[in-house]
């Protein structure tokens, strides 16, 4: 008998661009950060240091919840992500392995909420695991609080989660107030907050975590350093309270944990300051190239979007279905995500278009291309 997520489970729309993006000229789909911003250079310097220091104990299994070293490091690291430290942290696998943890120990068939559209990888893992599925509309200020209140106050979900910086793939920036309000309502109506917040170290100045506000352990709060470093470490955190950090922990001893060399390459770089001394260029060198985008759109009469305060992505409405669009622009070597699969309710005109791997001259020939493929279909 099949289980159900093997029933469910189906190509995300991320995967299916991140395909054609091998095969076309201008890649506007790739999630994956700037390969000219991974430094490769200092990464492979602390493999040498690490193996050379460290010996075969950096291949040794990893402890599940983390290396104490690294532990140590990211608490010292809190601090330049303006997370003031309340509770545990347990090293992860990235951001999506610490959800898929948190998920497994808090959902068996619950009720969840999620920001409509949301992170479309993300969702899988929560909605496998829950009973319904409530969509909250996101704007420019995030999700909308008023909406979640009138629905909270029907049916408590368990579990509520949320991107708050550089939305993917909205691209928007919770505002202060919705933080405070959501942590508090969290707290009356006893229902967690997931925080996922991978892109806070290249956000540049946005407000405090949710978790800042959190008084009573609701609030899980889940970064990793794969935008500031490479995605392919696979290294991520969460902190929570200490009884979710120490039952998420003995869940990792089901998976082995996170690579144990990966995690001493990270706590090296750590210790040395080279990760907080990356933040202020990999916000600019993405808001200049952010920048050109919203301009070329701009420029060719496509403006129904949020403007992207941070981040990597701009969800734009094509007004047109988007899959159409995609197989236009991919005859003419532009591909990007159509972002159907990122709602629970409707999103079939929407595309989500990443500055990540094309250059600002390859962005303006995308957003030609894309301007002549909206012309071609009725």
């Amino acid at each position: 008998m099949v289980s159900r997520v093997g029933r469910e489970i189906e190509l995300s729309p991320v995967e299916m661009g991140s395909r054609l993006g091998r095969k076309v000229e201008i890649d506007m789909a790739s999630g994956s950060p700037d390969p000219n911003t991974i430094p490769l250079q200092q990464i492979r310097d602390a493999y040498n240091e690490v193996i050379e220091s460290r010996g075969p104990s950096s291949l040794f299994y990893p402890g599940a919840g983390g290396q104490h070293e690294l532990i140590d490091e990211i608490k010292r690291y809190l601090p330049s992500l303006k997370l003031n430290s309340k509770g545990s942290i347990v090293v992860t696998s990235g951001a999506q392995h610490a959800i898929e943890l948190v998920a497994k120990y808090l959902l068996e068939d619950n009720v969840i909420a999620v920001e409509n559209p949301t992170f479309v990888e993300t969702l899988a893992s929560l909605k496998h695991r829950s009973s319904i599925v409530l969509p909250v509309n996101i704007d420019a200020n995030g999700i909308s609080i008023e909406e979640l209140d009138t629905m909270t106050k029907v049916i408590r979900p368990e579990l509520v989660y949320v991107i708050p910086n550089c939305h993917n793939p909205g691209g928007v920036n919770l505002c202060e107030d919705r933080r405070k309000a959501l942590a508090e309502m969290a707290s009356e109506r006893n229902f967690f907050i997931i925080e996922d917040d991978p892109y806070r170290p290249i956000a540049g100045d946005v407000p405090s975590p949710i978790k800042n506000h959190d008084r009573t352990g609701k609030v899980i709060y889940i970064s990793s350093f794969s935008k500031i470093l490479a995605p392919g470490l696979r290294v991520g955190f969460i902190v929570a309270n200490d009884e979710i950090a120490e039952r998420v922990s003995l869940l990792e001893q089901l998976d082995f944990s996170t690579s144990t060399i990966n995690q001493y390459v990270i706590s090296s770089l750590l210790r040395k300051g080279f990760i907080t001394s990356r933040m202020t260029m990999l916000y600019n060198h993405y808001k200049r190239k952010m920048k050109t985008l919203i301009d070329s759109l701009t420029d060719a009469g496509l403006s129904s979007f949020n403007e992207p305060k941070c981040g990597f992505f701009l969800l734009l409405d094509l007004k047109k279905n988007a899959f159409k669009v995609l197989e236009e622009t991919e005859k003419r070597g532009l591909v990007f995500v159509p972002a159907k699969g990122f709602f629970l309710r409707g999103g079939d005109t929407w595309a989500r278009l990443s500055i990540t791997k094309s250059s600002e001259e390859q962005i303006k020939r995308g957003v030609e291309i894309l301007k002549h493929a909206l012309n071609q279909i009725s």
